[in-house]
């Protein structure tokens, strides 16, 4: 099988952010996948050729080398709506939409009609594209891409981390459990400590006996979320958008706690997890078994305690989430069978 695939090489077209996680991921996985062959067009070019010129090279690749399909994580507006009617011709074109918790208002509903199948990882997002008419829709979900993710031997030396951006309402967490005696080695964009690479991240996972997956959305009055309504990302940069209707839609949503990739990566470590709930996430993984949910910060302060001094326990379900993830929640797992369909 040949496949086409373009999406965000450099984290949001920034070399200096390093490569994206579309790029570790998704090509990531498709690189390595045994009978495709993928040949990659991220949308950094447009950086260089501009967005028309961009748009002409890729109808010419698809052209010559006649791929059974195009795969596209979409981000922004890349990709223009005659090029997709023109690829859509020679092959078929395959959409994976991010955050449709939001985006799904004032971005996906355009750009699914053009592709000849659509993505989404929000449960409810299905309805919705039924209600536009649009019924090529797979459900499918963010995962782990265990050549970026995996278990290294190492002493348990920290007891809880937590990796990720720092927000608001995750502050508010950690302070909360420090204040009830639980102490949180954090990492990332806004923390103490700063930013990690990928070294690291995997190093910490594996040292840490306990890894906290907090659930966080923009809080309703911030600037960032205000300034939705108003603009639009175009590749990057952001410019005017006049949809306010749509927009304001997407606002409103987005506060919906959504899934993300990181527990399904944690998980590929053989990290021991407990997570937010966050849309239909116990689908995912058994409560108890293979990973513990928590509801509020009090209830995640008496868990944290609780396995904190119960190594056999936390063996067992990270043990049990691992080969869970490695069974049914890699990427490529998720891309064979939306291939497949």
């Amino acid at each position: 099988m040949k496949v086409i695939y373009s999406g965000v090489e450099c984290d949001y077209y920034d070399r200096a952010r390093g490569l994206s996680f579309e790029h570790n991921n998704f090509y990531g996985t498709l690189k390595n996948m045994e009978g495709v062959q993928t040949i990659y067009f991220p949308y950094d070019r447009i950086l260089e050729v501009g967005l028309r010129r961009f748009n002409e090279e890729l109808i010419d690749l698809i052209r010559r080398e006649k791929p059974h399909i195009f795969f596209a994580v979409m981000f922004t507006d890349e990709l223009l709506p005659e090029t997709l009617i023109e690829i859509k011709k020679h092959t078929r074109a395959i959409a994976w939409m991010c955050d449709d918790h939001w985006r799904f208002h004032n971005y996906s509903r355009y750009y699914a009609p053009y592709f000849s199948t659509v993505i989404t990882t929000f449960s409810k997002a299905e309805k919705w594209y039924l209600k536009e008419g649009i019924h090529h829709v797979i459900r499918s979900q963010w995962g782990c891409n265990p050549y970026y993710w995996y278990p290294i031997e190492t002493p348990k030396d920290i007891g809880v981390s937590f990796i990720g951006q720092k927000t608001q309402s995750r502050a508010r967490i950690i302070e909360s459990l420090k204040s009830v005696g639980v102490d949180v080695y954090t990492r990332g964009w806004g923390w103490e400590g700063g930013k990690v690479n990928q070294e690291e991240m995997i190093q910490i996972i594996n040292r840490s006996k306990i890894n906290l997956n907090i659930n966080s959305s923009l809080p309703f009055f911030s600037l960032k979320r205000f300034g939705r309504l108003f603009l639009k990302r175009s590749h990057n940069t952001f410019v005017v958008s006049g949809d306010i209707v749509n927009n304001t839609k997407a606002f409103l949503n987005m506060s919906i706690p959504q899934i993300k990739a990181r527990p399904f990566e944690l998980g590929g470590c053989r990290a021991f997890v407990i997570s937010g709930l966050a849309d239909d996430m116990g689908t995912y993984y058994k409560e108890g078994e293979e990973m513990v949910f928590y509801r509020n910060t009090d209830e995640l302060a008496v868990l944290i305690k609780e396995y904190l001094n119960d190594n056999s326990r936390r063996e067992s379900i990270a043990e049990a989430c691992f080969r869970r993830t490695l069974r049914d929640h890699t990427y490529e797992a998720r891309l064979r069978n939306i291939f497949a369909m």
